[in-house]
């Protein structure tokens, strides 16, 4: 028994073969725009003008070669562009070439003011700039220019006439530049060259009048012999501290009755130390006198005189060292003296030089710089002559545009290629937007999936060639319902839709009788009692129907309302005729009682109901039916309001059974789900010999394999 609803997590993933089937089902679409987009493609391409191409290359080198290392101004390559110069450099070359001053030149040169291409312009030379095309050569100086035009020999001279203007007016911009230098540079060397003159003649003018012969000499004479005097000046009190040192030990030894032979510039006398020598040999001699003679022996009295008049030679000697220690005192004192008056004079003298000398070295300071300012910008001067005779063009012509052969525009086979693809692409496109933009029911995943209901049959279009595919597609949905039964007694089908003209009456009518064909007794109930069509699916009467019945008398027979058709064991009950409230017929007993009377006597009672959107018919019949089943016509009616239709009828009654995919087109599906339909019974017709191979017991298996596979379903 087939189980209600659909699981969620039974939903299938998507596969790449789901987008094939989106681009087969929409193969015509795809070869209308594929043929429409080649087909003006291919007509732009062949009544387009030819264009051709011209190209010519310079090359831009970043410095310019200089035959002599002179100064230059001339601003050739890249030397004044700062960081990053090289790229900053090549940047702007390429824009001066596509520049209206290079233009204006090819102009000039052309004449081109009076060529009709640039007559009407209101702008020639920037129609011009705009047509060249700059294309540098990657890690290489090489430049290509280029223009497009329809006359190849007159394409060609312009662009080799602009290669020629653009490496020209390099060269230009470089004379004018040291031609300016130049001329500003003379302009400043006048006034410096009287300047000079000034402050020359104005530094001899002034040492003449201050005695400066050689100022610089006279300065270092006066500080060399400031410097002398001060050594003298400091030697001096240096030895007359000395010698004042002397006296003054001197003094003390006087004042203290003491010897002199504690001063050194005494004792170290030599005429001193030779008294010494010779008092200590006296003295020697008179003590040996003593051990022989007595003290007042004649020998020992001499002896003892000379001794005293060695001491007296000492005595006097030492008076003549003190008196001439402080003569040398006096003498250095003195000398002193005149040491600092000499000092003081040549100071005065220092200074009056400086100040002379200072003065001069103003006026001849201001003479040097102006010469040194004079001689740097004549040196200048000759150089940026001398590079202006030397200069050397960093660009160059390297090879010249030919003359094209073949034109550059339009490229058919490129055109054509990319219009082929541009048509699948856009046909592709095309139809995967319809496909996204589409909301209707077109696969039994939207069924399953989207709805949450079993898929009982797929019906294909009602055709001569798909008759086979249609009977067979009966047989499916004589077989779900069969299977979707809860038991023998539960016979009443209700056959609904949600919009109108989905095919629910001609579902119910075939399914009818098919079932009739098998054996089954069976009725069908038209309760569409406002669009009531069962009695022409039967080709019989629409009077004495459900309505009759309903206000006929009491105990009036139903057996008298129900028509037999043309098929054995197949009944129909009418609608009778059309009431003003359909829902009220539904509602009343005598319709219950005539219900379950059939359910009594018939295997199979069909209802064919109204559509659900906005009418109550058919959820009340719904309510009655044992069973309950949506047919969906294929791309059809928008797929939320189906929902809500199915979401409506599951509100009253949980025997909603499942859905039929009706009026589908096999030509242009490939969904596996009635793939086989296709196969074995929609090519009955186009393949006549096809299908003669397949015997009786080949159809009976597709069947038997069909019922196991709805079984699983519904075991599932």
């Amino acid at each position: 028994m087939i189980q209600n609803p659909i699981p969620s997590e039974e939903k299938r993933e998507v596969h790449l073969l789901d987008y094939w089937r989106k681009i087969w089902r929409g193969r015509w679409t795809i070869l209308s725009i594929f043929v429409v987009v080649v087909t003006l493609v291919a007509i732009g391409t062949f009544t387009q003008r030819p264009v051709y191409r011209v190209q010519a290359t310079v090359e831009i080198s970043p410095q310019s070669r200089k035959v002599a290392p002179v100064a230059d101004v001339a601003d050739l390559g890249s030397g004044n562009y700062g960081w990053l110069a090289e790229e900053r450099y090549f940047n702007t070359q390429y824009e001066i070439i596509k520049s209206r001053d290079v233009a204006q030149r090819v102009f000039e040169r052309l004449d081109l003011y009076n060529d009709p291409r640039f007559k009407t312009s209101s702008d020639p030379v920037g129609q011009l700039a705009g047509m060249i095309e700059v294309e540098p050569v990657k890690e290489t100086g090489i430049v290509r220019i280029s223009l497009e035009g329809t006359n190849p020999e007159e394409t060609a001279t312009w662009v080799n006439t602009i290669a020629q203007a653009y490496v020209d007016r390099n060269l230009d911009q470089a004379v004018q530049a040291t031609s300016t230098a130049v001329k500003a540079l003379l302009q400043e060397v006048a006034p410096l060259r009287e300047k000079l003159q000034d402050t020359q003649q104005n530094s001899f003018d002034l040492a003449a009048r201050g005695n400066l012969y050689v100022p610089e000499n006279q300065q270092k004479i006066t500080n060399d012999r400031l410097s002398t005097l001060q050594t003298d000046l400091t030697e001096s009190q240096v030895k007359r501290d000395e010698l004042e040192s002397v006296l003054r030990k001197i003094d003390d030894v006087r004042k203290n009755a003491g010897a002199y032979e504690s001063i050194p510039q005494i004792i170290n006398d030599p005429v001193i130390q030779d008294l010494h020598r010779a008092k200590v040999e006296l003295e020697r001699e008179y003590e040996k006198l003593l051990v022989t003679y007595k003290d007042k022996h004649v020998r020992v009295l001499e002896k003892q005189s000379e001794i005293e008049k060695t001491d007296q030679k000492i005595a006097s000697e030492a008076e003549r060292i003190i008196s001439n220690l402080r003569t040398q005192r006096s003498l250095l004192e003195d000398h002193e003296t005149k040491l600092k008056r000499a000092m003081d004079d040549t100071r005065t003298e220092s200074l009056r030089v400086n100040q002379k000398a200072s003065a001069f070295e103003l006026v001849r300071g201001e003479a040097t710089d102006t010469k040194r300012i004079y001689d740097l910008i004549t040196a200048r001067i000759r150089e940026i002559d001398l590079s202006s005779s030397l200069l050397n063009n960093n660009l160059r012509v390297l090879d010249k545009a030919p003359v094209p052969k073949v034109p550059a525009k339009p490229r058919v086979v490129l055109n054509l290629a990319a219009g082929i693809l541009l048509g699948l692409f856009l046909g592709i496109g095309t139809v995967f937007f319809v496909d996204y933009m589409d909301n209707t029911i077109r696969s039994s995943e939207d069924v399953e999936q989207f709805l949450k209901l079993n898929l009982l049959a797929v019906v294909p279009k009602h055709d001569e060639e798909s008759s086979g595919a249609a009977k067979e597609a009966y047989l499916t949905l004589r077989t779900s319902l069969l299977f979707s039964r809860k038991s023998r007694a539960a016979n009443v089908v209700l056959i609904t839709s949600a919009g109108p003209q989905e095919g629910k009456s001609c579902t119910a009518v075939n399914v009818a009788k098919t079932l009739a064909a098998s054996g089954e007794k069976t009725v069908v109930l038209d309760c569409d009692l406002r669009r009531p069509t069962i009695h022409q699916w039967f080709g019989i009467g629409r009077d004495r129907g459900i309505t009759n019945y309903i206000i006929s008398p009491e105990g009036d027979d139903w057996r008298n309302y129900v028509k037999a058709t043309s098929q054995p064991n197949l009944y129909a009950v009418t609608c009778g005729p059309i009431p003003p409230n359909p829902a009220d017929v539904f509602g009343h007993e005598r319709f219950k009682s005539l219900l379950a009377e059939l359910r009594q006597q018939f295997d199979w009672v069909f209802i064919d109901s109204p559509p659900v959107v906005s009418l109550a018919d058919s959820t009340i019949l719904a309510s009655m039916a044992d069973m309950v089943a949506f047919v969906i016509k294929h791309n059809q009616n928008d797929k939320e309001l189906i929902r809500r239709c199915v979401t409506n009828v599951r509100k009253v009654t949980p025997n909603l059974v499942g859905a039929v995919l009706n009026n589908v087109d096999l030509e242009r599906s490939h969904y596996k789900d009635y793939y086989y339909v296709g196969y074995y019974y929609y090519g009955e017709s186009s393949t006549k010999k096809s299908r003669k191979r397949k015997n009786g017991t080949e159809l009976t298996a597709v069947r038997d394999t069909e019922l196991k596979e709805t079984a699983d379903r519904s075991a599932g």
